[in-house]
């Protein structure tokens, strides 16, 4: 029996770009996947959304939880994964698309390819209206290879070390097997990571054997001034990570003690800008 892939959904107060993910999710070419969806919303107009396809004929591979308050993001994309019945995982952010091939695409490359531990892709951009986007191909959406390449992962994490970028994408763009997660997704080293969360499970998952980087794409992330990325508390957010990064990056061999010492003389958190940053991510999506 072919594996079974669990699609995450994590989602707040947009039903109409959820809706557009879910039927994404359910137009997979491979057979065997679950959608599990968390929902953090203040209405039940998701939750609406969710009982009309699952009175559909593939309504089965819905799981749908309505949280009885709003948990954060964080804990909202954890809580996904925890319920996540797949051997293999995708989570699938509810203002992005999958190509519909994705899965199809990405898991026999952990099927063939021993070691392997993350599968990620090149992805397109889209506006609020799903039209392209272009994007110069700089920083995280450089095409660091031209052809679909394995590669062991301590490379991958090198280069996004040495860089500071994160070049395997959002969350929606990678594929992982569940059981090599094994903290909390977006906790490295027992510290949650409040901005980079997604880089942070992809550092943790490439230390532990091979990545796969696709070249071509096979999700579209969405780019629209309600996202939290483009929020004015967003750079703040990212300030907190720098410090759990570094640490991780010393603790693994990736930078020297010189380079950590460099790196942490510059990193300037203003007080009680933790506390800010957990009350503002309680009440985001």
């Amino acid at each position: 029996m072919k594996p079974l892939v669990s699609i995450l959904i994590p989602t707040y107060n947009r039903p109409r770009y959820f809706e557009l993910a879910l039927k994404s999710a359910l137009q997979q070419t491979y057979p065997n996947i679950e959608i599990v969806v968390c929902d953090n919303s203040d209405n039940n107009e998701t939750e609406l959304i969710v009982k009309r396809y699952q009175a559909e004929p593939n309504g089965s591979k819905i799981l749908y939880v309505r949280n009885t308050k709003n948990i954060g993001p964080i804990a909202n994309q954890q809580q996904c994964l925890r319920l996540a019945s797949g051997e293999y995982v995708n989570y699938l952010m509810d203002d992005d698309l999958f190509h519909p091939d994705k899965i199809a695409k990405m898991l026999p490359y952990f099927l063939n390819n021993r070691g392997v531990t993350l599968v990620t892709s090149q992805r397109r951009v889209i506006d609020k209206d799903g039209k392209p986007l272009y994007v110069p191909p700089m920083w995280t959406f450089r095409k660091l290879y031209q052809t679909d390449t394995v590669v062991d992962g301590k490379v991958l994490n090198r280069l996004m070390m040495r860089d500071q970028t994160n070049y395997i994408g959002e969350p929606t763009t990678a594929m992982f097997r569940k059981k090599d997660l094994t903290e909390p997704f977006g906790v490295l080293m027992g510290r949650q990571v409040y901005y980079a969360v997604d880089l942070a499970a992809w550092v943790a998952l490439l230390d532990k054997g091979k990545g796969v980087y696709m070249s071509k794409p096979l999700s579209y992330l969405r780019y629209h001034p309600k996202q939290l990325s483009q929020h004015k508390m967003a750079k703040e957010v990212a300030k907190l990570d720098q410090e759990t990064f570094f640490r991780y990056a010393k603790a693994r061999g990736y930078i020297s003690e010189k380079e950590y010492d460099k790196y942490m003389k510059k990193i300037s958190i203003p007080k009680g800008l933790r506390e800010k940053v957990e009350d503002y991510l309680k009440k985001g999506r």
